[in-house]
């Protein structure tokens, strides 16, 4: 056939692809329909299309309360010190990996005021990986000075942003040296910039941070960390300096300023005061409110370690920290206030309650007058810098005053890797550290790699079902559409899925098509499902989690990218679960439903999964189900290959399992499904590109070799079409 490309390892070769067009779901075929027009879905399920969000804010309310339990424990000052000290381990153990390289400081160019300069900086925190800033220093002030770190929110401009520089400059006249800093994806180290306006090519910088910092969780990181050594390094660079008091050291900023405020100074000692403004309320009350806000807000696994925003303050106890919050802020007032409640206990343990102070104000997301003042007061009690604390006017800098680079950015100026290139380094580390590289260790240790995808992915084997509901029976010429779903105990969703069979009962064989589209694609061709009856063969399809008529609708987040919500994915890092692996749930449950049913041959099964769909299947087919066949159509080719990818689709991210590429990889699981019969059609990368035949020679070596050394090379099938335009069904490999 003209066109098209074939490895075979055994059995016979077919060559066709599943294609199908996607419609809208008629209300008929609706698991949920009700058969009644004015009330035409289940009353108690109508917040189906909730059900992916409420299944991850319910496991991380169920964590954070088992931390409750903990904390209410805690009485004295060793109890608190060792709690602090545990936390802070376990939540920034990774930033603790990383190593001090030379900083190789560069003042561009100098500033002149009448009561100040300003030294534009740039400084490395990575090698190769620069930092941006601005160090204000008042003049006539005895050295060497106090200096306040400033961070800043999410702004294009990062620090030039006149609300940033209202609060910058109003330190320096009080006396305080100020460095601010851009963070990545912000200011002058956009992540993805266009060549001629050094604009985003993404999408601003919230969803820059999210799109560049999710891979990093498929590493055990997170945009976390490094936004943490950026401020490490920066301390670094004020410590060397003779104009600067390295024990009177501060940090502040608002929003997303805010958050690097909390997390630096919660990991590092030598920031004396800290004032986080507009960000602290308590995971509580922002999974029940907005949800999980972008990338660097969202240490990996965190709530499953046991964190909280109070952990922020008691990992610094006892050292001066001031909350600043406003009533109106979309971060949760009341979050807010139950933070500093419970941080109060462990500074009250340590003799340094009056070291924790709150202000809030009426306003909304934002920095009001009262709430300024008062972090101007904090810095001058706690940094030994007494003065008046009122806020002064203040003459704007221009932008162009404040460029530290020639271009604008600093990847043109100095060819600075971006956080891509950086993570290329600690792939190289996490992947070369790996146990299990070897087709014999993989072979070995099966049983040990199952438990740690299903550890990592959140793979609930041990739900239970409550009953099968049957919904109706959609009639058809040759075949009906029986309509189910299935309740789980202790599950606070349900799972639909449709059985469709010839009018006869009688045990047939079983073809399960999986797609993150849903049931309703396959539904739509029915000249397909006409040619599977034929063959003797009863169709089941489900909608998992997020898809079909379960899709996500309602909750998309502040990182809402390609049609993909990350925020779902921080909350289900969070929490120490993935997508892949409640999906991978959902599936065993209707699994185990199958195996009851006296209508179907559950030993000879086989399942067709289409595209970012397989990696969930694959976290359910490793373990005990038994699945005859599998065929894959469109795989990711590796988790690895997202990470080795700038520009990855983030469909892909989607299934991801957060921390996987520590202990393994897909072609691990699906080295795992032999002796049974696989076959791969057109896997792709990152970017959704089909592989031409020496790619995938190389990516699935190891998946050949394994099943080369079960002896069953004649189950495993590889298979490359090139003309995306054949789209025939895939009854012939059945």
């Amino acid at each position: 056939m003209p066109g098209k490309t074939v490895i075979r390892f055994g059995g016979i070769l077919f060559i066709s692809l599943f294609g199908l067009v996607a419609n809208a779901q008629s209300d008929q075929l609706s698991v949920f329909n009700t058969h009644r027009e004015e009330s035409p879905v289940w009353l108690t399920l109508t917040s189906h299309n909730e059900s992916l969000y409420r299944h991850i804010s319910k496991r991380a309310l169920s964590l954070l309360d088992q931390r409750d339990s903990l904390i209410a424990t805690l009485t004295d000052k060793s109890d608190w010190i060792s709690y602090g000290q545990n936390i802070k381990k376990r939540v920034f153990e990774k930033v603790g990996d990383f190593k001090k390289t030379p900083l190789n400081a560069k003042i561009t160019s100098t500033i002149q005021k009448k009561d100040f300069y300003v030294e534009n900086t740039i400084l490395e925190s990575f090698p190769g990986f620069y930092v941006t800033g601005s160090l204000f220093v008042p003049k006539d002030q005895e050295k060497p000075l106090p200096c306040v770190i400033y961070c800043s929110g999410h702004s294009e401009t990062a620090y030039r942003d006149e609300v940033y520089q209202r609060v910058i400059l109003n330190l320096v006249k009080k006396g305080f040296a100020v460095f601010a800093f851009d963070p990545v994806g912000q200011g002058e180290r956009l992540q993805y910039p266009e060549k001629l306006d050094n604009a985003s090519s993404k999408w601003g910088p919230t969803a820059e941070h999210s799109y560049a910092g999710a891979p990093y969780l498929l590493l055990g990181h997170s945009l976390t960390d490094f936004m943490i050594w950026d401020g490490v390094r920066v301390i670094d660079y004020l410590s060397s300096l003779p104009i600067i008091d390295n024990t009177r050291i501060g940090i502040t900023g608002r929003s997303g300023g805010g958050t690097q405020t909390a997390l630096i100074a919660a990991y590092d000692e030598r920031i004396q005061a800290s004032a986080p403004e507009c960000y602290i309320t308590s995971l509580q009350r922002l999974f029940e409110s907005i949800g999980p806000q972008d990338a660097e807000q969202n240490p990996y696994s965190a709530i499953k370690y046991g964190f909280n925003h109070a952990d922020l303050f008691h990992m610094r106890a006892p050292k001066p920290t001031l909350m600043v919050s406003t009533t109106n802020d979309f971060f949760s007032i009341q979050g807010a206030r139950e933070t500093f409640s419970e941080a109060q206990k462990s500074y009250l343990a340590l003799n340094a309650s009056e070291n924790l102070t709150m202000v809030e104000s009426l306003g909304k997301h934002e920095s009001t007058k009262e709430n300024r003042e008062s972090v101007y007061a904090f810095f001058q009690k706690h940094l030994d810098n007494e003065g008046n604390s009122d806020e002064e006017s203040i003459e704007l800098l221009a932008p162009e005053e404040l460029r530290v680079t020639t271009t604008g950015q600093i990847s043109t100026t100095l060819k600075s890797n971006t956080m891509f290139e950086v993570m290329q380094n600690f792939t190289d580390s996490v992947i070369g550290g790996r146990e299990f590289e070897t087709p014999k260790k993989v072979v070995d240790n099966r049983q040990l790699i199952i438990r740690k995808a299903h550890e990592l992915s959140g793979y609930e084997k041990g739900r239970r079902i409550k009953s099968v509901v049957f919904t109706g029976i959609e009639a058809r010429k040759n075949f009906k559409i029986e309509k189910y779903f299935i309740q789980g105990n202790n599950l606070d969703y349900v799972v639909p899925f449709i059985l469709i069979k010839p009018y006869r009962d009688y045990k047939r064989p079983l073809l399960i098509y999986l797609d993150s589209n849903g049931k309703n694609d396959f539904l739509s061709d029915e000249s397909s499902i006409e040619k599977y009856i034929e063959k003797g063969y009863s169709i089941l399809l489900p909608d998992l989690s997020g898809c079909g008529e379960l899709a996500n609708l309602n909750f998309e987040g502040d990182s809402y990218l390609e049609g993909y919500s990350y925020n779902i994915l921080f909350g289900a890092n969070l929490s120490g679960t993935s997508i892949a692996g409640i999906q991978s749930s959902d599936l065993n449950m209707i699994y185990d439903y199958i195996q009851q049913r006296e209508d179907i041959d559950s030993r000879n099964i086989t399942a067709v999964v289409n595209g970012e769909m397989c990696s969930s299947y694959l976290h359910f087919a490793i373990g005990e189900p038994k699945i005859k066949k599998t065929i894959l159509i469109n795989p990711l080719v590796s988790y690895e290959n997202i990470v080795r990818t700038r520009d990855y689709n983030s469909r892909y991210i989607w299934t991801a399992v957060p921390g996987a590429l520590q202990y393994y990889d897909l072609p691990y699981l699906e080295s795992l499904l032999t002796p049974t019969e696989l076959i791969i059609i057109d896997p792709v990368n990152s970017k959704g590109e089909v592989l031409d035949a020496v790619q995938m020679n190389v990516q699935y070596s190891m998946v050949k070799e394994v099943y080369k050394r079960n002896r069953a090379t004649n189950k495993l099938e590889l298979i490359l079409i090139n003309d995306k335009n054949v789209a025939h069904g895939i009854e012939k490999y059945l």
